[in-house]
């Protein structure tokens, strides 16, 4: 084997697992890091006040795009109007987007002033439906939901008060995972990916917002492709990119019901990828036109997490190349990291396989043994993810799920 080939090999062996290891372990240490630093350096800072006048709040409008959701919308629409905000400020916009259930339905039923229900007879996909509706609003500030989600009182409070400082065009909420048990890691992983929105929010690098609870200047709003399925992180990355600062705040709460199995969110997980996969090729101003900060949080926390299957099968790929066709004296370490590799992956498996396996009589995997088949179940979704997105075998239009 050529020396050349050889070293290109063994820097994808070694590069390949260490970025992985990187993004999902380092990354937080460092961010952790740069988190203190910019509150050490900031110390001397004024506090922030303690929110905005009655009289100050502005009006609001709420926006929510449905699809089949007779169970929730009806809860959700009396959620909203439950929220601890001046009435006369706020309003709901919600569609359905030719729902094949009772959602219209209930919609027709409202009778508050303050909702407007529009009932779009044909299914044409979240991002259309959001354009329409947001068409229809006249408030300064839009606050995007979901119909399965559920805002604590002080929800809309808590974002508006963030836009008190002119420079802020993007606020997110908490989203808060409530399981009802099984071996569904998503919601401890959901707390982890928590933790990493604060500390991005303080150096300046919240990346995206989640769609269930998160706000913007409508004056920042840009419409949308009408395929485009990762909406609520393209709305917000396009406010980033445009010069604005995006914030977390994690005192304004949403919640919503996640299934117990892991296997039951694999088709939400991979539809997420695959707009992902879209947001990165499409959208070269998240790397180009945003702060630093937040370029160095997109590339570690999500590219790299993106890519970490990939780079997880060419470490492997690498390494048992070296150990079949390397240079001799490193043959037998090459082909023990890629028997120990591949072990990994398919123990991982294993254990995934296994959860839905229990899953089906109400059990479930102790918490060790749940996070690597939750960690497999969440990059094969990106693996087949990126393999429909680079096919064209997707769309925009709805995917049902049990969250």
């Amino acid at each position: 084997m050529p020396v050349a080939l050889a070293t290109l090999l063994v820097a994808l062996a070694v590069g390949c697992p260490a970025l992985v290891l990187y993004s999902y372990a380092g990354y937080p240490l460092v961010l952790r890091l740069l988190s203190a630093l910019h509150a050490l350096l900031a110390r001397h800072r004024a506090a922030p006040g303690g929110g905005v006048g009655e009289a100050q709040l502005p009006c609001v409008a709420v926006v929510i795009a449905a699809y089949n959701e007779e169970q929730h919308i009806a809860d959700r629409i009396r959620n909203l109007l439950q929220q601890d905000y001046p009435v006369d400020r706020l309003r709901v916009y919600v569609g359905s987007d030719g729902s094949r259930d009772r959602t219209a339905e209930l919609l027709r039923a409202v009778r508050d002033p303050n909702v407007q229900a529009v009932e779009f007879v044909q299914n044409r996909g979240k991002a259309s439906v959001l354009n329409d509706l947001v068409a229809r609003t006249s408030e300064p500030l839009l606050v995007f939901s979901d119909a399965n989600t559920r805002f604590a009182p002080d929800a809309l409070r808590r974002l508006v008060a963030r836009f008190a400082d002119a420079d802020v065009g993007c606020v997110a909420g908490e989203l808060r995972l409530l399981s009802s048990g099984g071996d569904n890691q998503d919601g401890m992983y959901w707390r982890i990916e928590q933790m990493l929105k604060l500390h991005e929010s303080r150096i300046g690098a919240t990346l995206g917002a989640n769609g269930a609870i998160y706000a913007i200047r409508r004056e920042l709003w840009q419409p949308l492709a009408a395929d485009t399925i990762c909406d609520d992180f393209c709305v917000a990355m396009g406010v980033a990119a445009r010069g604005h600062r995006s914030l977390y705040e994690p005192t304004a709460v949403a919640e919503e019901d996640v299934p117990a199995s892991i296997g039951a969110e694999y088709g939400r997980r991979v539809r997420i990828g695959i707009g992902n996969f879209q947001a990165l090729v499409r959208h070269p101003e998240y790397l180009l036109r945003t702060s630093f900060a937040t370029r160095f949080a997109y590339l570690s926390h999500k590219v790299l997490r993106w890519l970490a299957p990939h780079l997880l099968l060419l470490g492997l790929a690498a390494s048992a190349a070296l150990a079949l066709f390397g240079p001799s004296a490193g043959r037998p370490f090459w082909a023990g990291v890629a028997a120990a590799e591949a072990a990994a992956l398919l123990l991982a498996g294993g254990l995934y396989l296994l959860s839905e396996r229990l899953a089906r009589s109400a059990a479930r995997l102790p918490g060790v043994l749940a996070i690597p088949a939750f960690l497999f179940a969440l990059n094969f979704a990106f693996l087949v993810a990126s393999w429909r997105y680079a096919t064209g075998s997707y769309s925009g239009s709805w995917r049902r799920t049990a969250r």
